[in-house]
């Protein structure tokens, strides 16, 4: 044999062994998709998914499609959750919701009546929490761009914890504080060894978080109450929720004996994850892709559970504080897509479908201006009409905005779709309204559903409204003589 077919048989063998795993996985079947039922849904022959006996289909008839649709029931419950005492333990967390996850009034106030406070990042989220009635004592005020009006107002009200997102901010704070006249509750946002750094919080290795933390205890115009860390990667498992908390816990022991420091509240954020959306791994974009596999579902079993997850946090802290001796603090919770995510879904209809030689593609009058977070993240869809129908045709599930980009699901097996058939995105309580854009297209409605009863919390926006904030266009010249 030549050298030249030795090498040539060398390749293709190496070609062989790369491609058969990758061929045996987009063959082998997808995890089975998360049945309706877990959120609540039901299907009535005639009517087909409903919720809470509301046929989802009669809500866009009368409401409009897109829609959002926030169940109320599904919200009170995860509020219980993060608010209920762990078996076993004295006390549990205070809650504070992440107003940047779903900013919608009717939504906050829901919560807010039931015990749960405000997380505000910017002057906008720190004024609508006082609009809305929220005690300053209930406010904490977190971010990486705080304007110096919003940190005087802050300091003004007495809100219960003004973070620092970096030690530069110590020095605006003190500055106001003078100015002001009062001593702000204050914290430091540090950051660990896992999780989001960059621009937020100062870094526990090399000592910045210490020097920060000195700089602030020698401040006379501060309040140094506590320490503030926010994973910002989502967690998912105990080992990813203790590894984060223990490391927090470290550096407070770091804080204790190199400064004298124990700190009346320890604030650890959120980043819980919602346990039916998970982010689409690189390898499962590749197969939907290349092989029109279906994207696997996530294992909401596989998931910490709210309830799993404040037991182990309390668990950790009240454990780690009595082993020193010293007394537990205060503990806050930051919960923003784990609180809302799986409370809302978004309603939209089959505007047209064009044919193509492997699939079909199903232009929706929804898309990434509406559900921009579906570009990677699996979120499960739904045929509303004919919901136990078999996923029969491969479909491209595109939106209305001219530009490739505007792609919700690529290759997504469905049932046979007819122009006018309406479609559930399911998790759309975080971040789907804030990242949401007009791009042609107005807003749609978002309503409540509450015992069966529809409550509309926000109208669907008109073309007016998306040039109300436009000057009147100049009157053209005129010609003289």
């Amino acid at each position: 044999m030549s050298l030249k077919s030795r090498i040539l048989g060398t390749a293709r063998r190496q070609v062989k062994d790369t491609l058969r795993p990758v061929l045996q996985r987009a063959m082998a079947p997808s995890r089975t998709a998360i049945p309706a039922s877990h959120w609540g849904l039901e299907h009535r022959p005639g009517q087909g998914l409903c919720l809470e006996g509301v046929p989802l289909k009669e809500l866009t008839v009368r409401w409009g499609s897109p829609l959002h649709v926030v169940h109320l029931a599904a919200l009170g419950r995860n509020v219980e959750r993060f608010l209920a005492v762990p078996p076993g333990r004295a006390g549990g967390a205070e809650v504070y919701y992440s107003y940047k996850t779903n900013p919608i009034p009717g939504v906050l106030s829901f919560m807010h009546e039931r015990g749960v406070g405000a997380e505000v990042i910017s002057a906008y989220e720190l004024w609508l929490a006082l609009k809305l009635g929220v005690a300053p004592e209930r406010i904490v005020y977190n971010g990486p761009a705080k304007s110096e009006a919003s940190v005087r107002e802050a300091i003004s009200r007495g809100i219960q914890l003004l973070a620092a997102n970096h030690a530069e901010e110590l020095a605006v704070f003190s500055r106001l504080a003078a100015e002001v006249g009062r001593r702000p509750r204050v914290a430091v946002r540090v950051s660990t060894d896992s999780g989001w750094s960059a621009q937020f919080g100062t870094p526990i290795a090399g000592g910045a978080a210490l020097r920060a933390y000195q700089q602030a205890r020698d401040s006379k115009h501060l309040d140094l109450v506590g320490l503030h860390a926010h994973r910002g990667a989502t967690i998912r498992t105990e080992g990813e929720l203790t590894g984060f908390v223990e490391s927090v816990l470290a550096f407070t022991d770091t804080l204790h004996q190199e400064l004298g420091l124990d700190l009346e509240v320890l604030d650890l954020g959120g980043s819980l994850c919602t346990p039916t959306t998970e982010h689409i791994a690189e390898r499962d974009w590749r197969l939907n892709l290349t092989f029109f596999r279906d994207v696997p579902a996530p294992d909401p079993a596989a998931s910490l559970s709210i309830e799993r997850y404040v037991a182990l946090v309390v668990e950790l802290v009240e454990s780690h504080y009595a082993r020193r001796g010293r007394q537990r603090p205060r503990i806050f919770l930051e919960p923003g897509r784990a609180m809302t995510g799986d409370t809302q879904l978004l309603l939209a209809n089959v505007h047209a479908l064009k044919q193509g030689e492997d699939r079909t593609w199903a232009v929706m009058d929804a898309g990434v201006n509406h559900a921009e977070c579906v570009r990677n993240e699996y979120h499960q869809l739904f045929h509303v009409e004919r919901p136990d129908a078999e996923a029969s045709r491969m479909y491209t599930v595109v939106g209305p905005i001219c530009t490739p980009g505007d792609t919700l699901y690529y290759a997504k097996r469905l049932p046979e779709l007819s122009v006018g058939d309406t479609l559930a995105i399911m998790d759309a309580g975080a971040y789907f309204v804030p990242f949401a854009t007009s791009f042609s297209f107005p807003q749609p409605a978002i309503i409540a559903l509450d015992g069966g009863k529809e409550r509309l919390l926000r109208r669907a926006e008109t073309f007016d409204d998306l040039v109300t904030f436009d000057a009147p266009p100049a009157e053209p010249a005129r010609l003289s003589g």
